[in-house]
């Protein structure tokens, strides 16, 4: 006769003994694929999920489930079997009970309260989407909208502001929004300005172009502008020396000035300019 719960004898699933059917589970002659039950997933996730990290904590933890091939669990719909004929836990509940409990320990403290009524992993990530994607929609808007207003400053370098760029397409991607390198590329040249006019043609010329190609030629272009500025700054600065009209007039001068002061030539108090041609006066003449 089958042992039935006493009165006040809790209903649920002893965590004691859920480890230890999840032990046997994960026992190589159990199956292929052994579940993972010592794998530290908090190691992956330093920074619990909450609204403001959703996304990115989405895309890291999908990836986690993949390379456990535990990706199928959030995605069906069903609750799992809980026990098989042996009276054993049935492999497809001791998964979902595995990837709750990854969410929940990767997830901040407001974020487990939220998930408490739920009972299967499929709730839990459907209750996430439904609660946190309306922040991610705003999310991308924001994005897209920082994307069509790129603008690079003076103070800037290509390669600061191609590099920020690509941070606000990648974290759009992230976001499962839509934009391919084509409007990426426009938006960006749009915000170079006109000083790469000439990156803009070769654009043209070569419409497919692929973001990673882009980010070359447009640091080629800055670093071929950057040289043109050299050499003109050097040529100009080359060119108003030699031309300068006060060049060498201050020894000109001096030279004057020394000839006029000359051995014989000294001029007295009372010659003035307008007097015409200079004759010594009696106190210069010699003497007999």
């Amino acid at each position: 006769m089958a042992n039935t719960p006493k009165s006040g004898e809790s209903s649920h699933i002893d965590m004691s003994k859920l480890i230890s059917e999840m032990s046997k589970l994960s026992s190589p002659s159990f199956s292929s694929h052994p579940l993972p039950t010592s794998f530290n997933i908090s190691s992956l996730f330093p920074v619990p999920m909450d609204r403001t990290n959703y996304l990115s904590w989405k895309s890291q933890f999908e990836d986690v489930l993949e390379m456990h091939g535990l990706a199928a669990v959030v995605k069906t719909n069903t609750d799992p079997p809980k026990v098989q004929e042996d009276g054993s836990m049935h492999p497809e509940l001791a998964k979902d009970k595995l990837v709750m409990s990854w969410i929940k320990v990767t997830s901040s403290p407001s974020i487990k309260t939220l998930l408490i009524p739920c009972t299967t992993a499929h709730q839990v990530w459907t209750m996430l989407a439904k609660r946190l994607s309306p922040l991610a929609s705003t999310r991308v808007r924001i994005l897209r909208d920082q994307i069509r207003t790129l603008r690079k400053d003076n103070n800037t370098t290509v390669t600061d502001y191609l590099n920020y760029a690509k941070s606000l397409f990648d974290s759009l991607t992230q976001a499962d929004a839509t934009m391919d390198d084509d409007e990426l590329i426009s938006y960006v040249l749009d915000g170079l300005g006109l000083e790469y006019k000439e990156l803009a043609t070769t654009l043209h010329l070569h419409p497919d172009i692929d973001f990673d190609r882009f980010y070359d030629l447009a640091l080629r272009e800055e670093h071929l502008q950057k040289w043109m500025s050299l050499t003109v700054a050097s040529g100009v600065a080359m060119s108003s020396h030699n031309h300068n009209p006060h060049h060498g007039f201050g020894r000109r001068r001096g030279h004057d000035r020394n000839w006029n002061q000359g051995r014989g030539s000294r001029r007295t108090e009372h010659w003035e300019p307008t007097q015409g041609a200079w004759f010594p006066d009696s106190h210069s003449q010699s003497r007999d």
